[in-house]
């Protein structure tokens, strides 16, 4: 499946670009814990365009086919009815034909809803397969490097990472192969953490009363985020608002909390930790990709912060690990055009 150049198009009640008799179009979605996105995909020039991209939130409806249906009715009647199949990116692990969205009650399978909704089919991809899938079509505008390596990139690497802090925490390989990109999912958030200092040792041994395995995802996520604040301020037994993870990161931008900006600064530590570790394992020498919801908000104090130390940072092996370039993806809808891909990779 090779990854092309993405093009967007229209959105949120916006004019078509294309007559609408005149497109084969596909329903791409990227169904997360919080948001459901939708979008009609086409061929442009050997690579996938994304139009008439809305973002509906998930809470909002009882199932994906619901949420769906209500996208459909939101645009064109013409380009509602030529659609014949689909791809939906799925914050969640795919079991066969069938899956279970992590953070959110909705159960469903591709045939299941092949069925209900009249389409030839409808393929079932993980939303960071997606997002990885995404990564090497992006160009300069949604893809920054955030490193501090001065010398050649490693182009020659097959392998690379894709990790991303949102409303959980998605992890994904992707591997450069004679027809393409193919991504190399997993669910790799739930895997343990490892602390670097003492205050984040102290972290751990204070959540693990709370849950009896704390994975990555219970401190590199927005809950995450707010379980390190509230963290912080039992350990250090003061006095402090609640906050969720929007506020603590905007008063760490703001830089009027040093509470907040602790906790960020923390974030981002066990982040460079975590992605390091995830190379590691993943042989992942050829580039890690930034994405999901958290570090595009949070970039001034990211690259400011130890997370790039802290990637290095893994004893005899940082060696290994010493040109890895870092880009951040603030594109935002790159799993649409992955999923696209992914579904005229399929044929």
């Amino acid at each position: 499946m090779q990854a092309g150049k993405l093009h967007l198009g229209p959105s949120d009640n916006a004019a078509t670009a294309f007559p609408v008799t005149e497109q084969p179009w596909k329903l791409v979605a990227d169904v997360g814990g919080t948001n459901a996105r939708f979008g009609l995909a086409r061929e442009v020039d050997g690579s996938a365009a994304v139009e008439e991209i809305h973002t509906l939130r998930c809470a909002d409806f009882e199932s994906l086919e619901q949420a769906a249906r209500a996208y459909l009715e939101s645009i064109p009647a013409a380009m509602a009815a030529a659609v014949g199949e689909a791809c939906i990116a799925v914050a969640g692990p795919i079991d066969g034909d069938r899956v279970a969205v992590t953070n959110l009650p909705w159960r469903f399978s591709g045939t299941g809803l092949a069925s209900a909704l009249g389409y030839s089919r409808v393929a079932l991809l993980n939303d960071f397969a997606a997002l990885a899938m995404a990564c090497p079509g992006l160009d300069g505008t949604h893809l920054e490097r955030i490193d501090n390596l001065t010398g050649p990139l490693p182009e020659h690497e097959p392998v690379r990472a894709v990790v991303g802090p949102g409303t959980g925490l998605g992890v994904c390989g992707l591997q450069r192969t004679a027809t393409g990109w193919e991504p190399r999912p997993g669910e790799g958030g739930h895997a343990s953490i490892a602390p670097a200092t003492d205050e984040e040792f102290a972290i751990i041994r204070y959540l693990h009363r709370e849950f009896e395995h704390v994975s990555a995802e219970h401190l590199l996520s927005g809950p995450g985020l707010e379980n390190i604040y509230r963290s912080l301020v039992a350990l250090r037994d003061v006095q402090a608002p609640q906050r969720t993870a929007a506020d603590i990161s905007t008063a760490a931008l703001v830089g009027d909390c040093q509470l907040a900006g602790d906790a960020v600064e923390t974030f981002c530590g066990l982040l460079g930790s975590f992605c390091g570790d995830v190379a590691l394992v993943m042989g992942a020498r050829g580039g890690l990709y930034l994405g999901g919801g958290i570090p595009p908000k949070i970039r001034p104090l990211l690259v400011r912060s130890d997370f790039e130390r802290r990637l290095r940072a893994k004893g005899p092996m940082s060696a290994y690990l010493e040109n890895l370039p870092v880009y951040l993806v603030s594109h935002p809808f790159p799993a649409l055009h992955g999923a696209a891909d992914y579904l005229g990779g399929q044929k």
